[in-house]
């Protein structure tokens, strides 16, 4: 098949993987398209953590049509796994029993359990293989599994909805509503896709938020609730208590055990973090024990501290700035604190940017650690 063919239905495998967005954490989004003579055969894609991967998916779909698979040319956005996971088996495995006869893949799996091992696998058994279709698209849509696969820290995003002048509230700490209802229902869109939402312990006593999803579509992923709280002022009222299953507090070791067993009461999972010499919360080390728990990404929603705290630490890797049209004035609460930055030249960039036009606002995507 020529490079347009290949590309056409890698496109495919990366349409169907995106289904998975928000239900297969910590595994990747990955899709796959069965073709024979020019024909898709059978399709599928990875549904949720547990179950069959896209490859198998595939390979069942092929199968319910009454389609012959021997013979057939496999597109897949990443390398095949070949080692057994907790709930799964090698995909390789199944990939050499169904005779596949060529294998075109997107990534390289980054996973350092596989990392080449699986293309090694299939070449063995005689399979043809070409990896590096749509590369780029593939690492852009898995840049998620990437980044805590590789790294042992969860993928970060700060979303922040700002008025034109770079405010998140008036001089008085009023923030209801700088964004639209449009614009909200976008960044709820992103939640969905997110494993967390992360708050400071003010943003949470200033505006007591809700943390999840309220979107109309058919499958919804509840994003935890992450607070950080040093000192556990979090009211045990706190509407992220009555609404989520579970709610993760940050807190300092030294933290009073009489608050903590009031939160656990209320339903908190009550985490003690190490903290600076100013009594902060280590980001970094928080994000690590989120991984742990099979926390991949984050999406860190406020406010102006703990947004300057993780671009200080170099933690946030994509920013997604919400523009509304209003203006507050100096006096009002700059969206990002003091990053005790002197010179122009030691401010820190923002590559690939993108902006996006919603309704009457407008949103600046960018990253920081690319």
């Amino acid at each position: 098949m020529n490079q347009k063919t290949n590309i056409k239905f890698m496109e495919l495998a990366l349409r169907l993987a995106q289904k998975g967005e928000g239900m297969t954490s910590p595994n990747p989004l990955v899709g796959a398209v069965l073709v024979k003579n020019g024909k898709i055969i059978g399709k599928g894609y990875h549904k949720k953590a547990g179950l069959p991967h896209a490859e198998i998916e595939a390979f069942e779909d092929a199968k319910k049509k009454g389609n012959r698979i021997s013979g057939s040319d496999l597109y897949v956005n990443l390398e095949p796994c070949c080692h057994k996971g907790k709930r799964t088996p090698p995909c390789t495995d199944a990939v050499i029993r169904e005779k596949i006869s060529r294998v075109f893949i997107g990534m390289s799996d980054p996973n350092p359990k596989v990392r080449g091992l699986g293309i090694k696998k299939l070449k063995k058994a005689g399979i043809e293989v070409e990896s590096g279709i749509l590369e780029e698209k593939s690492r852009k849509l898995n840049k998620v599994f990437i980044k805590h696969i590789t790294t042992g820290l969860p993928y970060v995003l700060l979303k922040m909805a700002v008025t034109l002048d770079g405010n998140i509230a008036t001089k008085s700490g009023d923030s209801k509503w700088i964004g639209s209802e449009t614009q909200r229902e976008y960044a709820h869109q992103l939640r969905n896709e997110m494993d967390s939402v992360l708050v400071g312990i003010n943003t949470l006593i200033n505006d007591n938020p809700s943390l999840n999803v309220r979107i109309k579509r058919k499958q919804t992923s509840q994003p935890i609730p992450l607070v950080l709280d040093s000192n556990l002022r979090t009211p045990a009222g706190s509407n992220i208590l009555k609404i989520h299953d579970k709610a993760i507090i940050a807190c300092s070791k030294n933290a009073k055990q009489t608050r903590k067993k009031i939160l656990e009461n209320a339903g908190a999972f009550v985490l003690p973090v190490a903290t600076d010499k100013n009594g902060h919360i280590r980001i970094k080390q928080f994000l690590k024990k989120l991984v742990k728990m099979g926390i991949t990404s984050v999406l860190l929603e406020g406010g102006s501290k703990v947004a300057s705290s993780a671009i200080k630490e170099g933690l946030v890797d994509e920013l997604n700035i919400f523009y509304s049209p209003k203006i507050v004035g100096g006096d009002g609460l700059s969206m990002i604190a003091g990053l005790n930055i002197d010179k122009m030249e030691n401010a820190i960039n923002v590559s690939h940017i993108n902006i996006k036009k919603i309704g009457q606002e407008f949103m600046v995507e960018g990253y920081l650690n690319n």
